[in-house]
């Protein structure tokens, strides 16, 4: 958010100093700041602050507690000659799930015209371009409130204003041209003929204010910030109106910015006859007011500060809260547009912030004795989880979230995702398979993998180890056995080391067991050794394009190891060449045979057939050259 020096001047009477210096002060107590240039701020405000502080007022009342300092009060005023009269505008809401509050007000005989310096400069200041007088009222008052508001000519509405949800294929045109075909799920604000604006997010053709508009209605509404974001995201227009909707606002301040529109906009668009409407406010559900307890006790322990009563009092009445104490209890009546406050921990982090945490006595900890507890399911994940890396099996992550299950989301992430999972085995089946279908690329004969993790059922949470494997080939099964035999050896390994009973479920080639009940008696030791990476390891992430591999089977020249015949491979002059694995090797008539399995991958393409063959053309030359006989 962008915030202008001199436009905060207008909330003081008292000389502010320059912008750097009230950078420092907000970015000491407040928030965080990208960098200040030309006497404008730029404050990186985020969401769960989003409901006050994207806008010059927000900002003004947070420099104003922390500098202890008077704000003013009446900063819009109605022109001497204003007149006002009954017409007034007939609005609906048929949805009020996402249409929270709307209010309207029709103001005729205006003149539109050219902003005033004043205005323009303040919108240039912040990156705004001047249209014409009421849009960049409007466009004032949303950067100086954070409410959004729209203007309509009045005389292009037919009949009265509907919010109401679009019809499916229901078209429009926006005021910079965009032509949108519209869905069920968007919110339309609409007259008799057709779409007006689409709400929260961008206003519409039909109804522009130009210069030959003499008379427009004005909007001050509120709409549902999930619907709102869904909306434009859809049709990929972002807005600040977008912006300020999406992350919330309160319903309550809405009759107030419509008084100081209306001030505005009879000043700007004065004439000898201009005249205000009566105001219509649909206000379905008035928001619930509310008030959080929170102790001098809670207080001073979250802090560890020894706070007084009169410091948290002193706190609150610069932030302008409405308070009552009784016996070191403080009830605190939560302004409406603070969205953010819910739990006393929330006004904790308020008094902190004021108070400075850079005020608070560092506590030196030498002579403070406390001897922590190990949690028995951290230590039994954490000796589990380094058993198994030891015995080459893989720690995986899936997801926690599943299309059915005992527990489900009331607000899913996705449709396939509404559930919580009430097993492991079913997405680390997923996962082997997964694996198992790369294991080429790996350069692996068998996979393994495990998840340690919490699962969801009607009895309640548990935390369950679930081991899965997988032999490649037949030659795989010779060489480790079955997969459930190994499994069976790790599970009994698992017994003895942890000196437990497990009872264990099979699901084909996976072993799940719950953690919970198992019952631990030796001490707790060794917990973080086991490290799962090498130190000169370095991560890189994986090309999305598909890889190929072919196979390479020669006689070698006597005396010529598997190692010397990896490294010449490898650094034969290949593009592409991503991994090397030997599958076979046997020995006939005092020679050796070797067959090595190449996988070739690109970071930036899909390869073609002859992009794969000159490298291995050139992996063929370097073998001849050393002697060997190319089967």
């Amino acid at each position: 958010m962008l915030i202008s020096r001199n436009w905060l001047q207008s909330y003081f009477t008292n000389e502010l100093p320059d912008a750097d210096t009230i950078a420092n002060t907000l970015m000491l107590h407040a928030f965080e700041v990208e960098g200040v240039k030309n006497g404008v701020i730029d404050i990186d405000v985020l969401p769960n602050r989003a409901h006050d502080c994207l806008s010059h007022a927000g900002v003004a009342h947070e420099y104003a507690a922390l500098m202890k300092l008077e704000l003013k009060q009446d900063r819009y005023h109605y022109h001497q000659n204003i007149n006002h009269d009954e017409n007034s505008i007939k609005i609906a809401i048929e949805n009020h799930d996402q249409c929270f509050r709307y209010i309207a007000r029709r103001v005729s005989c205006l003149q539109v015209q050219e902003s005033p310096a004043w205005l323009i400069e303040n919108l240039a200041a912040i990156g705004q371009r001047s249209i014409n007088n009421i849009v960049d009222a409007t466009n004032y008052l949303m950067f100086d409130s954070g409410q959004p508001m729209h203007a309509f000519d009045a005389d292009k509405i037919a009949g009265g204003i509907t919010i109401r949800n679009a019809k499916e294929g229901e078209e429009m045109m926006t005021l910079t041209g965009e032509e949108l075909v519209l869905t069920v799920a968007d919110l339309v604000i609409a007259d008799d003929e057709g779409v007006l604006a689409l709400a929260g997010v961008k206003g519409g053709k039909k109804a522009e204010v130009d210069e030959d508009t003499t008379n427009v209605v004005i909007e001050v509404a509120n709409f549902n910030p999930l619907t709102t974001r869904q909306t434009a995201r859809r049709v990929k227009i972002q807005t600040d109106s977008s912006k300020r909707f999406e992350n919330g606002i309160t319903s309550e301040l809405s009759a107030l910015n419509m008084e100081n529109i209306s001030m505005l906009i009879s000043d700007l668009g004065n004439t000898d006859n201009i005249s205000l409407g009566t105001i219509t406010d649909v206000y379905p559900t008035i928001e619930e007011k509310i008030m959080v307890k929170v102790t001098l006790n809670h207080i001073q322990k979250l802090l560890g500060l020894a706070i007084t009563v009169k410091e948290v009092s002193s706190i609150f009445e610069r932030l302008n809260y409405q308070y009552h104490n009784d016996s070191d209890i403080f009830e605190v009546h939560i302004p409406a547009n603070r969205l953010d406050l819910r739990i006393a921990e929330d006004i904790i982090e308020e008094i902190g912030r004021i108070y400075g945490y850079h005020n608070i006595p560092v506590k030196n900890l030498d002579d403070y004795h406390y001897t922590p507890e190990i949690n028995k399911i951290v230590y039994v994940s954490q000796t589990l989880r380094n058993f198994l890396i030891s015995k080459g099996v893989n720690d995986v992550m899936t997801y926690t979230f599943v299309k059915k299950g005992d527990v489900e989301m009331f607000n899913p992430i996705a449709s396939d995702k509404k559930a919580l999972r009430k097993t492991l085995h079913k997405q680390l089946q997923e996962a082997l398979e997964k694996n198992a279908h790369n294991s080429d690329f790996f350069g692996v004969d068998r996979v393994a993998l495990f998840e340690i993790g919490r699962v969801y059922t009607k009895n309640g949470e548990q935390n369950i180890c679930s081991i899965a494997l997988h032999n490649v080939n037949k030659a795989a099964h010779k060489k480790y056995g079955t997969e459930r035999t190994q499994l069976e050896s790790l599970v009994e390994e698992i017994t003895d080391m942890l000196k437990v009973e497990i009872q264990t479920e099979y699901h084909g080639n996976i072993v799940s067991f719950n953690l919970d009940s198992l019952e631990i008696s030796e001490t707790y030791k060794n917990l973080f050794e086991t490290k799962t990476y090498s130190e000169d390891a370095v991560f890189h992430s994986i090309s999305q394009y598909q890889f190929t591999t072919r196979d390479v089977s020669f006689w070698a020249p006597e005396g010529k190891s598997e190692a010397e015949l990896r490294t010449t491979i490898m650094e034969a002059e290949t593009d592409y060449l991503h991994n090397i694995y030997l599958f076979d090797m046997f020995e006939k008539e005092g020679k050796t045979s070797y067959a090595f399995s190449i996988v070739f991958q690109s970071n930036e393409k899909t390869l073609t057939d002859a992009e794969v063959d000159n490298d291995m053309d050139a992996i063929n030359a370097e073998l001849l050259e050393i002697g060997c006989d190319i089967r």
